[in-house]
């Protein structure tokens, strides 16, 4: 990746996590789905882009034209959103922001189908101390970079996220290197990096109530608007 894009993811990345201090301790209020395996395109699009799922629309009510007053001319009419394809990669977590259950993780349990885009997070098994973005999780990530470069009109936030052990700057670099690493690699796989907005949060957005917790530390995908 350039020079000039990674100064720049760095500082977006910086700006970003400084002003998060401020609301350290705070849990994320968007539904997040974790996944320790690649899931697929499809399970990215029901929840980055609920609304290109088949069947997927609001409810509409009809009012009768004569009878506008009378509570018997209202009729709902809705459609139900085809839920989306189960899953042996996908958990979800008790956590303190809701979790979007769009995957089964077990035979038999039913997907729920959400209409505003949720989060995807990531358990990537990086180093250490390290920033290295693992070989292990290309095909997660790969997934992600599939997903923007078949629907070329949505940016994505990428988030870094750490559990509580060490200092608040410690994690928030940490998060930012992380958080710079996994876009390197998505621009590298063909995605225009000003479609990528970088952030390290440290450790101001626990999933779960104990923020020590290793469930914390991940790369969250989220949809910007």
């Amino acid at each position: 990746m350039p020079r000039t894009h990674s100064s720049r993811f760095s500082r977006i990345a910086f700006l970003a996590s400084a002003a998060m201090l401020l609301f350290a301790g705070v849990a994320p209020a968007q539904p997040v789905a974790v996944f320790d395996d690649a899931p697929s395109i499809e399970q990215l699009r029901s929840i980055l882009i609920p609304e290109s799922r088949p069947g997927a629309s609001r409810s509409i009510v009809l009012q009768m034209p004569e009878a506008a007053s009378a509570p018997s001319a209202v009729q709902p009419v809705s459609t139900e959103a085809v839920p989306t394809p189960r899953t042996r990669s996908a958990r979800t977590k008790s956590a303190q922001a809701p979790v979007v259950k769009a995957a089964a993780s077990m035979p038999g349990q039913k997907a729920e189908a959400s209409d505003e885009p949720g989060a995807v997070a990531y358990h990537i098994n990086f180093g250490f101390n390290s920033a290295a973005l693992p070989n292990s999780a290309h095909e997660m990530v790969d997934m992600i970079a599939q997903l923007m470069k078949e629907t070329p009109a949505i940016k994505l936030r990428v988030e870094g996220h750490t559990d509580a052990v060490g200092s608040v700057a410690y994690n928030v670099s940490l998060s930012e290197k992380r958080a710079l690493s996994v876009g390197e690699y998505l621009v590298s796989q063909g995605v225009d990096p000003s479609r990528l907005d970088l952030v390290g949060r440290g450790m101001a957005e626990p999933l779960v109530s104990n923020k020590y917790d290793a469930v914390n530390r991940r790369v969250q995908f989220a949809r910007v608007d």
